[in-house]
């Protein structure tokens, strides 16, 4: 059961620091879009002003902004966790990708112990 209140715990501290964090990846973005000297509607690919440079720069500068947001999120409740706790905080939940990959190994153990046996 503490293992899953430490997970609980990890959310409501993951949502406490995302979301000041997230609003600031917002106006960073927004600044740094507006110092390249573009406006808004460059960045919407139904404009008639939208390039192709235009939608690839906004793609770039959102997907590294969302990137950062998320690694400041978790390091900052992973930060909080340990000063409210004093413990180690839960693991993230594995990726898609993670599982796939530990599945696949499971699958090669399987295939070698049945060769080998």
């Amino acid at each position: 059961m503490a293992n899953a209140a430490s997970k609980v715990t990890m959310k409501v501290l993951t949502i406490a620091v995302g979301i000041p964090v997230g609003k600031a990846t917002k106006k960073s973005i927004d600044k740094a879009w507006a110092a390249k000297g573009s406006d808004t509607s460059t960045r919407d690919p139904k404009s008639a002003t939208a390039r192709w440079a235009d939608a690839i720069g906004w793609a770039a500068l959102s997907a590294a902004g969302v990137t950062l947001a998320q690694l400041l999120t978790r390091r900052g409740a992973e930060a909080g966790y340990r000063a409210i706790t004093g413990l180690e905080p839960p693991p993230p939940d594995p990726t898609k990708a993670e599982k796939k990959a530990l599945k696949a190994q499971k699958k090669a153990a399987k295939a070698a112990a049945t060769t080998a046996g």
